[in-house]
């Protein structure tokens, strides 16, 4: 088959069962990329931006227990998969492993048992990736694990999971990169017998897969094509699905013998589901589905992707940043009529009412809300920015802070001039409670409209709150370049030197109100 011309071409990026791309003809110590330019970008900042895009879009993981285990993540063209696997590299943003251990299926080659590429790392446009050689030597004392160099050079299945790691992962991480053959059924426990002692509490375990292919293009038509086929499709997966959440690995090969369905990783996924066979605190969650002929709009040929996570629930959370303050709504309410009383002050300087009320809504307030905290009081007026004062530091009680920003933001925001009475009725007062700064590794460790940031560089220093660059609908990329920027650097400043801290806030926004 001909190598597609264009960049990213739309059924070119599809996970076609024969392989794509080029890879050097004589064994070399860096395994090259395959695929760059085709499936997906070549360039090193098109792509680092590109996937980080597709990470700061993806659902904010909530509320979880336990680190993650392992992932299912498809491994076509960005276009087609990209929206579905980075709902599971996101879970894992911004945490630190010694191991990646990444199961790919072989679309071609014809070995049996699992292969290992002669080479001492993987390359992508985002860099080298090194192999675990200690790890991997130990592997191949197994019979079961070949080196299968032609399996290798043209095969998607691994590389498509590697750019998504080089982003979302805290850089120190070694690569155990297994293309997985023809298996016989006394195969897989075998398999996962050598895998067990490398899944310790510091190793991610990703197993690269698509599901349904269906169409001539894939040999594969269980129903003819009509207006039923995007729930057909849906069912078949759904009964896979049912298997793998269920750690059935007998079930999920039945459900194949029967219906044929063309998983491409079924075999990495059976050795998934005989790791954690006995282990029912390894839980399965399907994160999102989509499928290529919802996107092309042509199910004849259709390919779907799932995300799945697995979460080990008897371990510790996973290391993510402090959480939010948790303030009640009633709380929430009661910080913002100050931060309203303190605005009407500031505006109406000789209104003794004004004043007696912001006092006496002072001397009410609960104990709890007497602690410290960061605090930022934001105006706007017609959609417009009016005034933004606050700190970040826990400096004074909260409802102090709240009241003392109220009256800065309408006063002494050296941006506007003071706010004057008539102004009061068209603002929208936002008040914002943050939680305590926490230090970061790496602007990579910075989540975009989850995460406040502060940078700090050669005695110069700005903070974003959260919001901005949601509004802005900013990546990381260009929050931190506007960052430097308003710190009065030059806006690459944040690449090399910078210092990052990181915080969380709880936000209440309503128009004004006496």
């Amino acid at each position: 088959m001909k190598k597609p011309q264009r960049a990213i071409p739309l059924l070119g990026l599809l996970c076609l069962l024969l392989p794509w791309g080029a890879f050097a003809r004589t064994t070399a110590p860096v395994r090259p990329p395959a695929v760059a330019g085709s499936w997906y970008p070549a360039d090193p900042q098109r792509l680092a931006a590109y996937i980080d895009d597709l990470l700061d879009r993806a659902a904010p993981p909530g509320e979880t227990k336990g680190r993650v285990f392992a992932l299912i993540s498809p491994h076509a063209g960005y276009v087609f998969s990209g929206e579905v696997a980075a709902q599971g590299f996101r879970r894992v943003q911004g945490q630190s492993f010694r191991r990646v251990v990444v199961l790919g299926p072989a679309h071609s080659g014809g070995f049996h048992g699992l292969s290992i590429a002669p080479v001492s790392a993987y390359r992508t446009p985002l860099g080298d990736i090194p192999l675990d050689a200690e790890a991997i030597a130990a592997l191949r004392r197994s019979p079961l694990v070949g080196t299968h160099a032609e399996a290798h050079r043209e095969e998607h299945s691994i590389e498509m999971q590697l750019p998504f790691l080089q982003r979302a992962l805290r850089p120190g991480w070694k690569l155990v990169p297994i293309l997985v053959g023809r298996m016989e059924a006394q195969d897989y426990p075998a398999a996962a017998a050598l895998l067990k002692p490398l899944l310790d509490d510091r190793t991610l375990l990703v197993v690269s897969s698509d599901f349904t292919h269906y169409g001539p293009r894939y040999r594969y038509r269980p129903f003819p094509f009509d207006e039923r086929t995007p729930e057909r499709l849906e069912q078949l997966d759904q009964g896979a699905l049912a298997a793998i959440l269920a750690h059935d690995r007998e079930g999920l090969l039945r459900y194949w013998e029967q219906t044929g369905i063309t998983i491409c990783g079924l075999h990495p996924i059976a050795i998934l589901l005989e790791l954690i066979e006995d282990r029912p605190e390894i839980e399965g969650t399907l994160l999102k589905r989509d499928t290529s002929g919802r996107i092309t709009g042509d199910y004849r040929t259709s390919v779907s992707y799932l995300s799945i996570l697995f979460r080990d629930t008897r371990s510790g959370d996973d290391p993510r940043p402090d959480p939010a303050p948790h303030l009640s709504d009633s709380d929430m309410r009661l910080l913002h009529r100050i931060a309203t009383a303190a605005v009407t002050v500031a505006a109406r300087p000789g209104d003794e009412q004004a004043r007696k009320r912001l006092q006496g809504l002072l001397e009410q307030v609960p104990e709890h809300l007497q602690r410290p905290a960061g605090v930022f009081v934001t105006l706007t007026e017609h959609g417009r920015l009016r005034g933004c004062i606050g700190y970040i530091e826990p400096r004074k009680p909260l409802v102090e802070a709240m009241a003392e920003n109220g009256i800065h933001a309408a006063r002494d925001d050296w941006r506007f001039p003071p706010l004057r009475p008539e102004e009061l009725n068209g603002l929208e007062i936002e008040i914002s409670v943050l939680t305590p700064l926490r230090p970061i590794d790496s602007y990579h460790d910075f989540r975009v409209g989850e995460d406040g940031i502060v940078l700090e560089k050669n005695g110069r220093s700005a903070v974003f709150l959260p919001e901005v660059a949601k509004e802005f609908g900013w990546t990381r990329e260009q929050t931190l370049s506007h960052l430097a920027r308003k710190a009065g650097l030059p806006e690459n400043a944040w690449k090399n030197g910078a210092r990052f801290k990181v915080f969380r806030t709880q936000v209440y926004k309503a128009p004004y109100a006496e």
